[in-house]
């Protein structure tokens, strides 16, 4: 993931900015999985899919001055949120990114969806990538998460998981 993919997805957020490192992870994890070149490597942790790659190229726009980071420790905040810098937002005016422009209809439905819809249907889309299996997904996921399979919102997560492999035409 390189700066420009960084950037231009942060400004599919709009104003109010992107909210939470979590978020984050969440949905770089299924604008790759339905296909976009971000190049990240993913594991398995807590909270569902998580990859070093991602945390460090958003340390890095931030270091860079590109992105303003608010929350977290430092100011007491619970949650990070990060905002384009005018500059920045000029820079991808002039310089868009062709490749990311096709999900980023994708990307800003996942960045206003639920954190905790994104966080179990990551996980259940983890699982079937290894898998194979939607059925065997949902149930190591939520064996994984300690939620029942069969609410809504377990349901939920399997759908948005399905319909993200299925833009990949996976």
């Amino acid at each position: 993931m390189n700066r420009l993919q960084l950037a231009t997805l942060f400004s599919w957020a709009g104003d109010g900015g992107l909210q939470g490192r979590k978020r984050l992870q969440k949905v770089v994890f299924f604008l790759q999985a339905a296909g976009c070149p971000l190049d990240c490597r993913f594991t398995l942790h807590h909270f569902g899919p998580y990859s070093r790659d991602v945390a460090d190229a958003c340390d890095e726009i931030v270091a860079a001055g590109l992105v303003d980071e608010t929350g977290g420790s430092a100011t007491g905040g619970m949650q990070y949120a990060y905002t384009l810098k005018p500059v920045t937002r000029e820079l991808l005016r002039q310089t868009p990114d062709p490749q990311m422009q096709r999900f980023q209809a994708l990307g800003t439905e996942l960045i206003t969806t639920d954190v905790w819809q994104l966080e179990l249907g990551s996980t259940v889309l983890f699982f079937h990538e290894q898998t194979g299996n939607w059925g065997e997904a949902l149930a190591r996921a939520c064996e994984f998460k300690k939620v029942p399979a069969d609410v809504i919102p377990s349901r939920n997560a399997l759908t948005l998981g399905q319909r993200v492999c299925e833009q990949a035409g996976n």
